[in-house]
């Protein structure tokens, strides 16, 4: 792997992250052009039915293309949909060298993209970053082959893993920072979800209002469909969806579990089969239990602040899974741990 790749993919993987938030269902790419060993041209993917990343890189460049090599972090597509095939503009442009970092797993193109290009006689070099594109577009390659969301448990604790209890006026247990940064994490994601027990106690909005950004649509797990619809989660703009073991009006039916509960499996199929490709699961502690035991959590943030209290236990009884560390950040007073169950390795 030249290192020459690689710095200009680190520059492709930059680009592609501005499409964080706008981009779902399709996967975030950035494209670069260079020619005589400088930049020529750049693009990213700005979302649905907008041009791909290798289109706008072609298009917006300095210069002639002809000859130049393109980076991409995912394979170009090679298939009519809301967009033309970015082979076919890369073909005619003349391009002599595509670096990638990973195959796209798209049944419709999956390795072709690749072969289309070789055929016509243009360099194909793939792999340069390819644990970074992965990680980077994890939502899209999971869903992509599941069709079933990417699922991400977040929760703030105190220093003895326990969340907030309003019956102690304990609510807010982070700072500002991690909570900005949470708010910048639900506009990425296309579902929020939390259980009646949070909507109750702690009547949460679940909305991006400090940043910029779509609010999710937002499920709340209510066996008996109990909770009065004057909570905020109903007047905060945006889609509020209840899912239920009953039928009733804005309400996704489905059956019951072992005891008696929602059946997280078949929600999760039903969101996916209505376009939600990443879900992100903010409480409360008996649905932090449930997505765990049943081995459902994709990815976890847990956010902990310098504090200990007297609060809800993160979660409802043991469950033992184990999990690897892939970054410690402090964020603020904070400290931010994200991590992956060993068994989505």
């Amino acid at each position: 792997m030249e290192m020459e790749d690689i710095f200009y993919m680190k520059k492709v993987l930059a680009l592609a992250k501005k499409g964080w938030g706008r981009v779902s269902p399709n996967p975030m790419v950035g494209a670069l052009l260079v020619k005589n060993g400088k930049i020529i041209g750049t693009g990213y993917h700005k979302g649905p039915g907008k041009p791909h990343a290798e289109r706008e890189a072609i298009e917006n460049a300095r210069e002639s293309v002809k000859g130049a090599t393109l980076y991409v972090n995912l394979e170009p597509c090679c298939h009519y949909g809301r967009t033309p095939p970015c082979t076919e503009i890369i073909i005619k442009s003349g391009i002599k060298r595509v670096v990638a970092s990973i195959k796209d797993p798209n049944p419709l193109v999956n390795g072709r993209g690749f072969e289309i290009l070789e055929s016509h006689g243009i360099e194909v070099v793939k792999g340069v970053l390819e644990e970074e594109a992965g990680y980077l577009n994890e939502i899209y390659l999971k869903y992509i082959q599941t069709r079933r969301p990417f699922v991400i448990l977040k929760a703030a604790l105190t220093l003895d893993g326990r969340l907030g209890n309003p019956e102690l006026g304990i609510k807010k247990i982070t700072g500002e920072e991690s909570l900005k940064w949470v708010h910048y994490l639900r506009k990425g994601v296309d579902g929020i979800l939390v259980g009646k027990g949070t909507v109750l106690s702690d009547d949460p909005r679940l909305t991006t209002r400090l940043v910029k950004g779509k609010n999710p649509v937002r499920f709340v797990l209510d066996t008996h469909l109990s909770i009065p619809r004057s909570k905020r989660i109903f007047k905060e703009p945006g889609k509020t969806i209840v899912v239920s073991t009953e039928e009733g009006e804005g309400v996704w039916k489905v059956g019951r579990d072992k005891k008696g509960r929602v059946n997280l499996h078949e929600f999760l199929e039903l969101a996916g089969k209505n376009g939600i490709t990443s879900l992100l699961v903010e409480g409360g502690s008996e649905v932090f239990t449930s997505f765990l035991e049943e081995n459902l959590v994709d990815k976890l943030y847990l956010f902990y602040a310098p504090f200990t209290s007297g609060g809800v236990p993160f979660l409802r009884e043991g469950v033992l899974r184990h999990f690897r560390i892939r970054k410690i950040r402090k964020m603020g007073e904070d400290i931010m741990l994200e991590a992956y169950p060993c068994s989505r390795e």
